[in-house]
């Protein structure tokens, strides 16, 4: 479903770069990230430039299923489907962040009720109150995008926008930005079915926001498809509402295309059944306990692989092993779990060709060195020097194949990791 049909571009607070993280994927799933946590880390971040990531407008995610996050562990398939629906996850909420949907060139909005031109003519001196305008559209196809507010006094308040009688309604907080007719655009707008009622709330607060207001109200009235059904006041948002015979000033903004920039509608949040990734509680020493014990199992663990590699990689980790001298010809060195060799020449014909370097590299090769384990050779390794420490492609070598040119003489030294 396309969220922004006239484009979209960067909001007005967004800088020039911006960086995809697991963190996104976060913001969008809150509580049920904990399900998906173990594999955050495989997300890595990118930097995007907003101008070009705002220009295109991302697919929504589309969770998965339980049954396929649960697989994930064991089935590469369902692990790269569940991480590429984070990524999206990712993607999508950063976008709807820093971007928002252009408005329509011809938005297509309804008259307004009361003129924009100038104020109505008095202000309210109501202590604190609600005031609420009842209104539906008389044809399908329009959206609220926005409701125009008269404002008398500049002060914090709430605008409310419910969807039948406090069925479903959007809280926003707002402080308008100066005086007379301004403009609230709501952060998601709300499509209007034919005859659905609607209710647009504003708190009025003494000696904080006032809007200006019209007495008598002449309501109920139709303007174009929207019908105006009355106003109303009540002590509080859910309380008892009675009708009132003043007009404030409050226009909903109804339109066909959006009138302003806005910012898209999010996709649901997955619906789940997986249980979340236990925490452990923390308030007693046996919880210490049962946190520090897997802690120290999984370091233990993790301090033997590194040993492990540590005597098979690094040179100081590396025990000679007796050598093999007066070798010549070819043959087959029987060892066992062997890294590599060293390789000492005693014996080069005078007349082999070398460089003038030191040490003097020999021309042409004066034989070769080869792992075996059983049957398999690893890739040969020329010699070229009389002394040459070479470590095969198999560190499970149970043989060492050698293979020196007429007139060589050379020792083998195998190397062994630690015990």
């Amino acid at each position: 479903m396309t969220l922004c049909p006239n484009g979209s571009a960067p909001n007005p607070t967004a800088q020039p770069y911006a960086w995809i993280t697991w963190v996104e994927s976060q913001r969008f799933l809150g509580t049920l990230f904990s399900k998906f946590s173990w594999l955050a880390f495989l997300l890595e971040p990118v930097l995007v430039t907003t101008a070009t990531f705002c220009a295109t407008e991302p697919a929504q995610p589309v969770y998965p299923g339980d049954a396929t996050v649960s697989a994930a562990s064991h089935d590469p398939a369902a692990f790269e489907t569940v991480i590429q629906y984070l990524k999206d996850t990712a993607t999508w909420n950063l976008w709807s962040r820093i971007c928002q949907c252009n408005a329509a060139p011809v938005p297509g909005c309804n008259a307004q009720l009361d003129s924009q031109a100038s104020n109505l003519p008095s202000h309210t001196t109501t202590t604190t109150e609600w005031d609420r305008l009842e209104f539906h559209v008389t044809t399908n196809g329009y959206t609220v995008w926005a409701l125009d507010i008269d404002v008398y006094q500049v002060g914090p308040t709430t605008i409310e926008l419910w969807d039948g009688p406090a069925a479903t309604r959007d809280i926003y907080s707002w402080t308008p930005p100066g005086t007379g007719w301004q403009r609230f655009v709501l952060p998601t707008p709300r499509s209007m079915p034919s005859g659905g009622q609607f209710f647009a709330l504003m708190n009025l607060i003494n000696g904080g926001f006032q809007p200006y207001y019209v007495n008598p109200n002449g309501l109920p009235t139709t303007v174009g498809f929207v019908a105006y059904d009355g106003w109303q006041y009540a002590s509080s948002d859910t309380g008892v509402w009675t009708p009132w015979p003043a007009r404030m000033g409050l226009d909903p903004v109804i339109c066909t295309g959006s009138p302003a920039a806005y910012t898209p509608a999010p996709p649901p949040p997955p619906a789940t059944t997986l249980p979340d990734v236990p925490t452990s509680s923390c308030t007693t020493v046996a919880d210490l306990c049962a946190l520090l014990n897997p802690m120290i199992d999984q370091i233990a663990l993790l301090k033997q692989r590194l040993d492990l590699l540590q005597r098979r990689l690094l040179p100081f980790a590396w025990i000679p092993g007796p050598t093999f001298a007066g070798l010549t010809g070819t043959g087959v060195l029987s060892v066992t779990d062997c890294l590599g060799c060293i390789v000492q020449l005693t014996t080069v014909p005078a007349s082999w060709g070398s460089t003038a370097e030191t040490p003097r590299r020999l021309i042409p090769a004066v034989g070769s060195i080869q792992g075996r384990n059983g049957a398999n050779y690893d890739n040969r390794r020329d010699l070229h020097y009389e002394h040459e420490l070479i470590v095969t492609e198999a560190p499970w070598a149970d043989g060492i194949r050698y293979n020196f040119r007429g007139g060589v003489v050379a020792s083998i030294t195998p190397i062994y990791p630690e015990p």
